[in-house]
């Protein structure tokens, strides 16, 4: 009976481990396919929430720290958004093509 019970809660266990992580669940174990995020948030994200001039880390650090965006939207971003100086959010707006 004993012996049951542990394979019973090997059997849980494994099929725990085994499952898929969160489609947001970006980390050095998996990959993410960047998702663009949608234009009027992003551009109301880098109107509202971005002090300019700001260089490209500084924007990513902004986007980085905000819960509105998914971790597959913040990936796009850094894909996407090109090295640089940017004086407004028009600037990014236009860098990121939104």
């Amino acid at each position: 009976m004993k012996t049951q019970s542990i394979l019973v809660l090997f059997a849980l266990f494994a099929g725990a481990c085994s499952a898929s992580p969160p489609p947001d669940a970006c980390n050095a174990a998996s990959t993410c396919a960047a998702t663009r995020p949608d234009a009027a948030k992003a551009t109301a994200h880098l109107k509202q929430h971005v002090q300019y001039p700001a260089t490209r880390s500084t924007i990513l650090a902004a986007c980085a720290q905000t819960k509105e965006f998914s971790d597959t939207e913040k990936q796009w971003f850094n894909d996407n958004l090109p090295d640089g100086n940017y004086a407004s959010a028009d600037d990014v707006i236009r860098a990121l093509k939104l």
